[in-house]
C-alpha cells in the first residue's frame, strides 16, 4: 500500500509498505478520505517529536473508509463493505497518544479491537468530502457544548479556522440564533456567514463596540458586550486576554486552541465569577451528534473543504496545506 511517511521536519515521502495483518479482533479499513489537521501541519513544519511521532512513521488521524477485512472475533455489527468513521483515539493500542500515527495518510489503516460505536461508526451518507470533516467537527462540537448552551444564549467564537467554524456550526445546528465569529481573514468570515453566523473582522472595527452593536450591552458601570460564552479557537493569547476583560457576570470561556500564557485581571475575575474550561478531543456521544448533524444537513459545514489532494502528491500538497491558503 502507499503511505505518507514522516521522516523529519519538512521531509515527508510516499512509500510502499506492507498492508497490516488483521488479528482476530481487528478490522482493516481502506481509507477513502483523510483530513489534514493542524497537528499534521505542525508535524510537517516543526517535526513530529513534540507530537509523539517518531521518524519513519505513518501519520494522519482524520479518516473515513470502508471495511476491507475483519477478524473472526469481530462482532457481526461490523460487515465488510461498511462505510465507517474511524475514531483514531481508540483505533490503536496506544489510545490518544497513538492517534498521530493512526494511518489516515495510508491506503489502509488497521483498527485494533474493533467494535461499532466504540472506534468505528457506521455512515449512511456517501458524500465523502462532507463526511471527511467528522473528526474536526467533533473537536469543535465538544468545545462548544461541553457546558450545555441554552438556545437563547449569545456565543462568540474567536477564530474562523476549521475548529472555530466547526464550533459555530455545532451551535447553529443545535438551534442557537446568536452566534458571532471573530477573525481577521475575510474569506474565512464569509464561510462563517454562509453557516448562519454574524461576523466581526477586527481589521476593520473595534471588537468591543461591534459586539455591543450585534449582541447588546450588559448593564453596569461600564458598557460590556452581553455575551454568555466565548469559544477560543484562534490561538491568539492577546485576543483571549481582550475578551477576558469583557467578562460580565458568569461569562463562560471555552479554550480549544493551544495558547501561550494569558494574564487575567484578578479583581475583575473575582467580581464577575467567570468559568474557564479547556476542551480536548471528543466523546462517543459527540461523534453520534456530529454524524447526525452532517447526515441531516443541519448546516453547510461540509463546504469548508476548499481543496483536495492525491496521496501520490502528498509531500508537495502538505506544503500547500501548511501555507494557510486553504480552510480545510
Amino acid at each position: 500500500m502507499k503511505c505518507a511517511i514522516y521522516k523529519s521536519a519538512k521531509n515527508i515521502v510516499v512509500e510502499e509498505r506492507e498492508i497490516p495483518s488483521v488479528g482476530s479482533k481487528d478490522v482493516l479499513v481502506k481509507n477513502l478520505r483523510a483530513g489534514i489537521c493542524g497537528s499534521d501541519v505542525g508535524i510537517y513544519l516543526h517535526g513530529g517529536e513534540g507530537y509523539g511521532l517518531p521518524a519513519d512513521s505513518q501519520f494522519g488521524h482524520e479518516m473515513i473508509g470502508r471495511v476491507a477485512e475483519k477478524g473472526c472475533e469481530v462482532s457481526d455489527e461490523v460487515q465488510i463493505g461498511d462505510l465507517v468513521f474511524v475514531d483514531p483515539t481508540k483505533s490503536t493500542e496506544n489510545g490518544v497518544a497513538g492517534s498521530t500515527a493512526a494511518g489516515a495518510f495510508s491506503e489502509y489503516a488497521l483498527v485494533k479491537n474493533a467494535a461499532m460505536n466504540v472506534n468505528l461508526y457506521h455512515l449512511e451518507d456517501t458524500d465523502l468530502d462532507k463526511m471527511a470533516i467528522i473528526e474536526p467537527l467533533c473537536v469543535g462540537t465538544k468545545a462548544a457544548v461541553k457546558v450545555v448552551p441554552k438556545l437563547d444564549e449569545k456565543v462568540v467564537v474567536l477564530g474562523a479556522g476549521t475548529i472555530g467554524l466547526c464550533a459555530a456550526a455545532s451551535l447553529i445546528a443545535r438551534g442557537l440564533k446568536k452566534v458571532v465569529v471573530v477573525d481577521r481573514d475575510q474569506r474565512r468570515l464569509e464561510a462563517a456567514k454562509h453557516l448562519g453566523a454574524a461576523t466581526v473582522n477586527t481589521v476593520n472595527v473595534d471588537l468591543k463596540e461591534e459586539l455591543i452593536r450585534l449582541l447588546g450591552a450588559f448593564p453596569g458601570y461600564f458598557p460590556l458586550p452581553d455575551v454568555d460564552m466565548y469559544i477560543e479557537a484562534s490561538g491568539s493569547s492577546a485576543l483571549l486576554k481582550q475578551c477576558f476583560d469583557f467578562a460580565r457576570e458568569k461569562t463562560r470561556y471555552a479554550v480549544v486552541s493551544v495558547l501561550k500564557e494569558v494574564s487575567l485581571n484578578g479583581m475583575n475575575f473575582i467580581a464577575t465569577e467567570p468559568m474557564i474550561y479547556g476542551s480536548r478531543g471528543y466523546e462517543p456521544e459527540t461523534i453520534v451528534e456530529v454524524i447526525d448533524h452532517l447526515q441531516k444537513n443541519k448546516t453547510c459545514i461540509g463546504e469548508i473543504v476548499t481543496k483536495k489532494y492525491s496521496i501520490d502528491d502528498f509531500p508537495k500538497d502538505i506544503e500547500d496545506a501548511a501555507s494557510g491558503n486553504q480552510i480545510k
